[in-house]
């Protein structure tokens, strides 16, 4: 089974972050995919659970205006877990990624709320990869996942 080369996806700088404190997504979801060495296929598998999620969730549900945030950044925690074995540590770099905004327990708690929503279904298949790119194949256009031939190598 093929797979994708490892892209990393380049860190924000310290200096991209909200000086308010609020996190600016962008600039730290690209710190934290960069710090941590996130390929752009677990961005794509961390896209799937934040759509598994969103089927899970009532079209009541509400959260504070980080809510958005808290689960991408917990989605690329717990892809980079399951893809990695090696992640010790891996918490404690996300909660200093966020300069303090979220200390190692919000990070702790943020991970076990996500997993306990997904009820720890976390298995993707090539199929479902596959089927997620060419469903969000615009959305998904500046990364290098969709210019190779070959078919992702996913977690059994």
């Amino acid at each position: 089974m093929a797979s994708y080369p490892k892209m990393v996806v380049e860190p924000a700088s310290n200096s991209d972050l909200s000086e308010k404190g609020a996190p600016c997504p962008e600039a730290l979801l690209s710190l934290a995919a960069g710090s941590a060495a996130v390929t752009e296929l677990a961005l794509v598998i961390s896209l799937i659970y934040v759509d598994r999620l969103k089927k899970v969730l009532s079209t009541m549900a509400r959260g504070d205006p980080d809510t958005p945030f808290k689960i991408m950044l917990s989605a690329l925690l717990v892809v980079k877990k399951f893809l990695d074995e090696d992640c010790v540590g891996l918490n404690r770099l996300f909660s200093r990624i966020t300069n303090g905004l979220y200390t190692l327990k919000d990070i702790n708690t943020m991970e076990r709320s996500f997993l306990g929503l997904l009820k720890y279904s976390l298995f993707v298949t090539e199929e479902d990869v596959t089927q997620f790119i060419q469903c969000h194949q615009k959305e998904l256009q500046g990364l290098d996942i969709l210019n190779t031939t070959s078919r992702p190598a996913v977690a059994a």
